[in-house]
């Protein structure tokens, strides 16, 4: 079913190809992972996860378990893993569902073997070691003990060893620092679980530290086209667009109020457009005064927001009209804006923005400039 809804994030599934070959290119004898968590960073995770099965890709990670199971139910056959936290009164589900999880303690290790025991197979399993982040994972330090552990349940099935960067971004040596933690989690592994696929480089470690890659990569912005500093080497092309359109136009008075409250006044007479979106789309407040749309070619900024309803100012676009198309992220004329730009003039990343648009914005999926499908809240 189409939707009629006129605020909407178009993905370009012919772009999310190109990436994702593209990269395979890149990092050479690493396969990549793709990151389809929180409904594919918001593009939509069943839509994605189709398009890159058709293409051959046979790993996919996702966070959460629910978030695996939905895609064996859209009938997706790749190796699933759970990067986020699993717990014992999860596991028969991943076992029915065929997820991979990724464990961080012995106690988990042993209730995972419980299930293998219950279902009557081996289960495969990833380890993940916190090497300075903070969050889940065993600690460098209990390499033996998870190795012992490991050896003495034969009803599962080590596959992979995984961490995370902290700060890829960061110095050489915090980086080097933490590269060196990751190698003495794995080093006394190498010699029982000489083929364990290791993963430690996600999106941003890739572009920075070409001696992490390993077995595995983990890409998520990457992969959906995010505007990171890229080399020469990798071209990669923006996977969304997101646009509305104008919904009134209206010329305030000084000391006219925009959106709640009564910090926010006009102070000179303001053309202002009103858009059919608000905080339940992505944006919020620290947007105010930072971010832009483009209007009849031309940026505007938003002045007030609430739940449903931005206000730009278009003082300086006479011509703007209720009917007129508003880009968020993509091109108008001869001028664009990136889901970066549009994130970090809110203080927040491209992941965040996308993971809280609600699905109320319709996603629509293109290839060879043709809508294939559409997912929203009625379709």
């Amino acid at each position: 079913m189409r939707t009629s809804n006129v605020t909407k994030i178009e993905i370009n599934l012919d772009n999310l190809l190109h990436n994702y070959h593209a990269l395979i290119k890149y990092v050479g004898k690493a396969e990549v992972v793709p990151v389809i968590k929180s409904e594919a960073y918001g593009h939509g995770a069943v839509p994605i996860a189709r398009a890159l099965a058709e293409a051959g890709c046979r790993h996919m990670a996702i966070a959460m378990v629910d978030e695996g199971v939905q895609l064996r139910l859209a009938g997706i056959s790749a190796e699933i893993m759970v990067l986020g936290v699993t717990l014992p009164e999860q596991y028969a589900i991943l076992a029915e569902y065929d997820l991979t999880p990724t464990l961080n303690s012995c106690e988990n290790l042993r209730a995972w073997a419980e299930t293998a025991r219950r279902v009557g197979r081996q289960l495969p399993f990833h380890l993940k070691v916190d090497i300075g982040l903070g969050r889940l994972g065993f600690l460098p330090e209990q390499a033996h003990e998870a190795l012992q552990t490991i050896n003495g349940l034969p009803e599962i099935k080590l596959r992979g060893i995984s961490s995370h960067l902290s700060h890829p971004e960061g110095t050489a040596e915090h980086n080097a620092r933490e590269f060196e933690r990751y190698q003495l989690f794995c080093e006394p592994f190498s010699a029982a679980y000489p083929h364990v696929a290791r993963h430690l480089a996600a999106s941003e470690a890739i572009l920075r530290h070409p001696h992490m890659y390993f077995d595995l990569v983990r890409v998520g912005g990457l992969l959906y086209g995010f505007d990171y500093d890229y080399p020469t080497s990798l071209t990669l092309k923006p996977v969304l667009s997101y646009s509305s359109k104008v919904g009134q136009v209206k010329t305030l008075q000084p000391g006219w109020g925009v959106g709640y409250g009564i910090d926010r006044l006009v102070q000179k007479p303001t053309r202002v457009a009103l858009l059919p979106l608000g905080w339940s789309d992505g944006l919020s407040k620290n947007h105010i005064g930072k971010a832009q749309a483009l209007i009849r070619g031309q940026f505007a900024t938003l002045i007030g927001i609430c739940t449903d309803f931005t206000m730009f100012d278009i003082t300086h676009i006479p011509e703007a009209t209720a009917g007129d198309e508003a880009v968020l992220v993509g091109s108008q004329g001869d001028k664009q804006q990136t889901i970066m730009q549009l994130a970090h003039a809110g203080g927040m990343s491209a992941s965040e923005l996308l993971g809280s648009t609600a699905l109320r914005v319709a996603r629509v999926y293109t290839r060879g400039q043709q809508v294939q499908e559409e997912l929203s809240i009625i379709s």
